[in-house]
């Protein structure tokens, strides 16, 4: 049968070496480098290319209903990336990405992104340096551009739906860290009666590694942060509780 391909190089890396190493689907698939992680459906790998290292996230397969209606994991993550830089907020950035189709079907798939320098995710930084959340500048600031981040998409409709602590890079500098979004295949904007389920979803991702992690008070700022308010009204007590039974049972 016959196969198309869908490629996209993002500036500005088209005219860089990087541009060309990654310039065609096929180049993409032919890499290998130090691997990051894998699953039933995709690999992550790591390359360097000038002292800049790249992520390289390779589906091999696909699965499910949307990728016979191209609204693939990989299609979907790419989209949700080049929308977080447009609407202002930091995240990874999309180097490459694309897809290779039979009939209406994506078979697989490859989505670049460029490394974000001295950055791990939260949950990395919670368990193996966890006496930078005892500081109370560090921690503070964390707090506040996550809460930001997490407003910002809300009030543009959209739920993140997997907005856990290892989906969060941060900066490990100690003075002035730095909060970026990566990894979002299943975040969409939404309309209707689901919207404040999904929103209370995400803060319970949230609070599900937070509350082992922070203090009460320290997850109280957060929520204020979020909501832009000073005192707690009755609809915040409700959220704050439907936040708080969210995972129950499923811990």
């Amino acid at each position: 049968m016959i196969k198309n391909v869908t490629w996209t190089v993002t500036e500005p890396w088209r005219d860089t070496i990087a541009g060309e190493a990654f310039s065609s689907f096929e180049k993409v698939f032919a890499l290998s480098g130090e691997p990051v992680s894998r699953d039933k459906e995709s690999l992550v790998f790591c390359l360097e290319i000038e002292s800049q290292r790249y992520y390289i996230k390779q589906y091999h397969k696909t699965s499910g209903i949307r990728s016979w209606f191209g609204l693939s994991r990989i299609r979907q993550e790419a989209r949700n990336q080049l929308w977080f830089s447009q609407i202002g907020l930091p995240a990874a950035q999309v180097v490459a990405f694309g897809e290779e189709h039979i009939l209406s079907r994506t078979m697989r798939g490859a989505l670049i992104t460029a490394s974000l320098d001295n950055t791990r995710d939260l949950a990395w930084t919670a368990k193996n340096r966890p006496k930078l959340f005892r500081k109370r500048k560090w921690v503070d600031q964390v707090i506040i551009q996550v809460a930001e981040i997490t407003r910002t998409l809300h009030q543009h409709r959209f739920c993140h739906n997997d907005l856990k602590w290892r989906n969060i890079l941060v900066s490990q500098d100690i003075d002035h860290p730095q909060v970026y979004l990566i990894d979002c295949p299943v975040g969409q904007r939404l309309f209707g009666p689901f919207l404040k389920r999904r929103f209370i979803k995400d803060l319970a991702c949230l609070d599900k590694v937070g509350k082992r992690t922070l203090s009460r008070t320290q997850r109280l700022r957060f929520y204020k942060e979020y909501r832009q308010g000073v005192s707690l009204t009755e609809e915040d007590l409700e959220i704050i509780q439907k936040i708080l039974v969210y995972f129950k049972g499923r811990d």
